[in-house]
């Protein structure tokens, strides 16, 4: 797992030096090169086939790292949606789905795709994850990939940048996220993949306005942290977001909602995870965006005792004066609430038994038992049952 320090460290260096980054890649529209056709390999006498070579290397890293989540269905749900979003190159994409609490998504020149856990956990919608996905298969296409690799390459972070969520070395992980704000696409390359994307997604009946929806949830969260333009590695070199969420609404009524919509099978995917996700939020360290986090999640409505309870994690984890009994107020919820995992109820009783409230903490004691009767620490908890 991410260290706190490294991952914190290492956004905060991207956050900041994103405001900055110099791209050195072309400007235009396009980048002048035809697009990827379906089966394409390139010929081995060009430097395209010479970044390929690394890039095989760096997905053979991605493969095997343990920074992978290798959970069925949300593996499955990631593959079917990409072959969904393109097509006749449905047999050249790989998608790979990393541990890495960041809004983001990436797709390589040679097919390789990471999506990151924090884009699942903040998407509230298959729609939403559709946007972003659509978005990076759109720099695929255009070749925007291979221009921004070529210019990786030149400066000495190729393998670096690729190799991020493989790795898992959480030491590198600050000049990574740096090194990232050097080789952003052009913001015309931008204004092309949000356009083709969007086509993409409502071709694959998706709904396009997810689009600027999930811009807006982003930027709720970025502005709780203090952040105000950018969010997260994904969001650095983009057009400004009021243009973007204006033009991508605009895109989206022209297109219209999709007649034969795509099923929405995200929550049901991420839900064996979920939980796992959250708390590598908390790990984070950014007290403010993750509270904010919780409470799009809690507004979503889906198994809301399930967030209520990390929200109590996130009190308590930190501990200033005071957060216990807010803590102990979002676990109580918890334990009322659908989802809520069985450690509630054990949080509820800890707390209450350290304050000398026995009697109500052998109530949640006897609830945590009667939720989870082959919990590890069954005996230590009966201990508390029958003591004085």
């Amino acid at each position: 797992m991410i260290s706190r320090r490294a991952f914190t460290a290492g956004l905060c260096t991207c956050l900041s030096s994103a405001l900055t980054a110099c791209v050195t890649h072309e400007t235009g529209p396009t980048t002048g090169m035809a697009d990827v056709p379906a089966g394409y390999r390139p010929n081995l006498a060009t430097d395209e086939a010479g970044l390929w070579l690394q890039l095989d290397k760096a997905e053979r890293e991605v493969k095997a790292s343990q920074t992978r989540i290798r959970d069925k269905a949300i593996n499955q749900l990631i593959s079917g949606m990409m072959c969904r979003l393109s097509g006749d190159h449905c047999g050249d994409i790989r998608s790979y789905v990393m541990r890495v609490p960041v809004f983001n998504a990436l797709c390589a020149p040679n097919g390789m795709v990471q999506v990151f856990s924090g884009l699942l956990l903040r998407s509230g919608s298959e729609s939403q994850v559709a946007a972003v996905l659509g978005h990076e298969y759109g720099h695929f296409l255009k070749r925007h990939s291979l221009a921004r690799m070529r210019d990786a390459r030149d400066r000495g972070t190729f393998l670096a940048f690729f190799s991020l969520a493989a790795g898992a070395n959480a030491n590198n992980l600050a000049a990574i996220l740096s090194q990232w704000g050097q080789t952003h696409f052009s913001r015309e390359n931008e204004r092309e993949a949000d356009a083709l994307g969007l086509q993409l997604m409502a071709n694959a009946g998706y709904d396009p306005f997810a689009a600027a929806e999930m811009w807006k949830r982003i930027i709720k969260e970025a502005e709780a942290g203090g952040v105000e333009e950018h969010f997260s590695v994904f969001t650095a070199s983009h057009p400004s977001t009021s243009e973007r969420i204006e033009t991508l609404t605009k895109m989206a009524e022209e297109l219209g909602r999709p007649k034969n919509p795509a099923p929405d099978r995200l929550a049901e995917a991420v839900a064996p995870i979920r939980g796992m996700l959250l708390s590598d939020e908390i790990n984070v360290g950014h007290f403010k965006q993750t509270e904010k986090l919780f409470n799009l999640l809690l507004a979503d409505g889906r198994n809301p005792g399930e967030v209520l309870h990390y929200k109590g994690e996130l009190y308590r984890r930190r501990g200033a004066d005071g957060d216990e009994a807010i803590a102990l107020g979002h676990y109580h919820d918890a334990c009322e609430g659908v989802g809520a995992p069985a450690e509630s109820f054990r949080a509820v009783g800890l707390i209450r038994w350290r304050r000398g409230e026995k009697e109500q903490a052998r109530e949640y004691f006897s609830r945590y038992l009667a939720v989870k009767p082959e919990a590890g620490d069954r005996e230590m908890i009966k201990s508390y049952l029958t003591g004085a």
